[in-house]
Parts: C-alpha cells; sequence; structure tokens
C-alpha cells in the first residue's frame, strides 16, 4: 500500500505517486505527479492534503485501478472496442462507430486516458459540433457505448461519463417524406425494367433498401414474401430485428408484376439481380441510372416508400396496429411516430368535412340551431 509524496509547487499541492501503465502492451510502473488542489486556508499544510491523497490513492491500493485506464481513448477504440464491434456486430453498424471515432472524437478526446475522461469533455466534444440534434445524437451513443465497454471489461470504474451530457444541436423538423398513391402510379408508368418492379415490391411491400436487395426466388411464393435476410453492400446478414423477419402479403398488383419480372429473371437466385446474375443489384447504382434522372425532384429516397406504405394503409382506414404487423416494426409506437406522415392541413381539412357532415344532419332531423336575438333582452 502505497501513500504517496504530498509537495507543493507554484502555488498548487501535488501528489507523487507510482501507478501501471499500458506501454507498448506491456504494463509498466511508472511515477506521475498530479495535482490535488491550490494553496488556500483550506489547504495550508501538507496534512491538510492527506484526505485528498488517500482517495486518489484508494482505487490503486485496493487493486481496482487498471493499468488500462490508463489508454487514451483512441488506444482503447483501436486495440478493444472496434475489434469488439467488427466481431459481434453487423458490417454497416461497425462503419458507423468508425465513422463517428474518425470524424468526431479522435482530435478533440483522442489523446485523453479513459480515467481522466468526465462529462466535460463529452459535453465539449458535443458543444463543438455544429450539426442537428439527431446527429448528436447518434454521436452520444458512439461515444458512450465505447465507455460502456471499458466499464464492462473493467477498465475503469463508476458511472458512463458520457450519460449526463446533453446534445443540443441544430433544432429543425427532419423531412419525412412518404409517397402517395398517385405518386406511385406515375413511378409504375415512367420507370422501366427492373427499377419498376422495385418500386412495386417498395411501394406494396415496405421492405427496407437492404431487405430488397436481400430477395431471392425462393423467398416469394406467390401470397407472400417471406423477408429472411439483409444485403449491404456486399455483406449478407440478418435482418435488422427478430420481428422484422416474416412474411409480408403480396397484393395482385404487385403479384402480376413479380410474376412478369420472373419471366426474364427467374434464372439468377436474387430476385433483383446485378448485371452479371451472381449476385444482387446494387440500389445505388440503379438510383443514379433510373431513379434521379427519370424523376427528378419528385424522387426522395428509397425509405419514402416505406412511410408512404404506411401512410396509405393508415389514411384508407387501416388500424396502426395492422400496418405496424406489415412493417415488421417491434413497437406500434415507432410506427406511428416516424412511418405515418399525414400533412396537418389536409388531415385537419377531412377531420372537419366529417364534423360538417354530422352537424348537417342536425337541420334534416328537425334539430335546427336558431340563432340567438340581439339586445338586452336577448
Amino acid at each position: 500500500m502505497q501513500r504517496g509524496q504530498i509537495f507543493k509547487r507554484n502555488g498548487a499541492w501535488h501528489l507523487r505517486f507510482y501507478r501501471l501503465e499500458i506501454v507498448d502492451g506491456q504494463q509498466v510502473r511508472k511515477r506521475v505527479c498530479e495535482r490535488l488542489a491550490g494553496v488556500s486556508d483550506e489547504y495550508r499544510t501538507a496534512r491538510d492534503l492527506w484526505p485528498l491523497a488517500d482517495a486518489k490513492l484508494a482505487p490503486i491500493n485496493r487493486g481496482a485501478g487498471q493499468p488500462e485506464s490508463g489508454l487514451t481513448l483512441s488506444e482503447f477504440n483501436t486495440q478493444y472496442f472496434l475489434p469488439y464491434i467488427v466481431a459481434r456486430k453487423k458490417p454497416s453498424t461497425a462503419k458507423f462507430y468508425r465513422e463517428v471515432f474518425s470524424n468526431h472524437l479522435q482530435g478533440p478526446v483522442g489523446h485523453i486516458r479513459l480515467r481522466d475522461f468526465t462529462t466535460r469533455h463529452a459535453q465539449e466534444v458535443l458543444d463543438g459540433i455544429r450539426l442537428t440534434h439527431q446527429s448528436l445524437l447518434r454521436i452520444k451513443t458512439g461515444m458512450s457505448a465505447i465507455f460502456s465497454y471499458a466499464i464492462r471489461l473493467g477498465f475503469i470504474q463508476g458511472a458512463n461519463p458520457v450519460r449526463e451530457s446533453k446534445a443540443e444541436g441544430l433544432r429543425n423538423e427532419p423531412t419525412k417524406y412518404a409517397y402517395s398513391l398517385k405518386e406511385i402510379q406515375h413511378m409504375l408508368a415512367k420507370l422501366g425494367e427492373p427499377a419498376r418492379t422495385v418500386v412495386a415490391v417498395a411501394a406494396f411491400a415496405g421492405l427496407r433498401e437492404s431487405e430488397i436487395r436481400g430477395l431471392q426466388w425462393a423467398d416469394y411464393v406467390g401470397s407472400e414474401l417471406y423477408v429472411r435476410r439483409s444485403l449491404w453492400r456486399r455483406h449478407i446478414g440478418e435482418t435488422k430485428t427478430a420481428e422484422s423477419k416474416g412474411g409480408v402479403p403480396v397484393i395482385p398488383l404487385l403479384r402480376r408484376i413479380l410474376d412478369q419480372h420472373k419471366q426474364g429473371n427467374g434464372s439468377s437466385t436474387w430476385i433483383f439481380a446485378g448485371e452479371k446474375k451472381h449476385f444482387a443489384l446494387n440500389l445505388d447504382n440503379l438510383c443514379r441510372r433510373d431513379m434521379k434522372p427519370k424523376l427528378g425532384a419528385s424522387w426522395h429516397g428509397w425509405h419514402a416508400f416505406r412511410r408512404g406504405l404506411a401512410t396509405n394503409l393508415f389514411e384508407l382506414g387501416v388500424p396502426a396496429e395492422v400496418v405496424q404487423t406489415i412493417l415488421r416494426h417491434a413497437n406500434v409506437s415507432t410506427t406511428r411516430e416516424h412511418y405515418i406522415v399525414l400533412e396537418s392541413k389536409r388531415a385537419g381539412a377531412r377531420a372537419m368535412r366529417k364534423l360538417g357532415k354530422v352537424v348537417g344532419q342536425w337541420a334534416t332531423n328537425g334539430q335546427r340551431v336558431r340563432p340567438r336575438k340581439s339586445g338586452k333582452h336577448a
């Protein structure tokens, strides 16, 4: 058990002690010096500083001060966190964490040691980035995940220092576009193959982009499309969630379009095969080649089809809970908050028309509303 050495320098009290560090992958016992407090009436002599010194040395003396806590954030991210993510998460998830660190954390806080990182450091990172509120929340998620893993490994003790930081950011309403049935009809009439069939699957089955790419002919049985895998770039993986895996009913129009598409493309394993037929079609290339040139400003991305299906079904009177099952969401709140997109003016006008019809029946039922007379005897 060490007590350390307390000494005064430049108007402040310091503590000199020994700590295990990781240097080039090896544990090394290093002599370090850290500031305890400024010289003041409260801290006049070295004896006044012993409670502070004991608190700082307590983790080391009880064996809780792991040498790995001396790793910088960059070292821990490279040596421990990213290998863990790559081994256990989807490639798209690994790409997210890799980009969050390299774009937003490496420069500002990559040099800070795990044990020295505080909530203030996390807050300074978030305050120094001028992005939307949602983007900052994603960065906070990435930063927090690093320290959660360090805590699980026992490298640092206590609460996650990122948890209490606050992501402010630029407040703006995210654009949540949903294709109307009229817009979908226009696309089906204007696009050629395979874009036309891709649009039909996206619009009438509500599949995600990665799920559309992952479709194989064995997944299509006429009355249903079974979602069994997702495809990101050239990585074949599981669906986004367990609830995402399952069958989606196929309406007659979509069935006719898929059957026509199969006549010329049934020899490939994939429903939407690339030019060489041995792998799935790249929808980003399809978008650049067909969607944007032919649809122009009316093109709002693939996810607008999924929102469109939710919104169109809801406007046709389908309950949100049923829409949830079709989109394969785990919670109906996700469907309501992020996928059913109703224009307030249009929805309000429909609601008032319904009210007008009810009120209009008063006259036919003999319940005329007579205006009140004006004047003091009214």
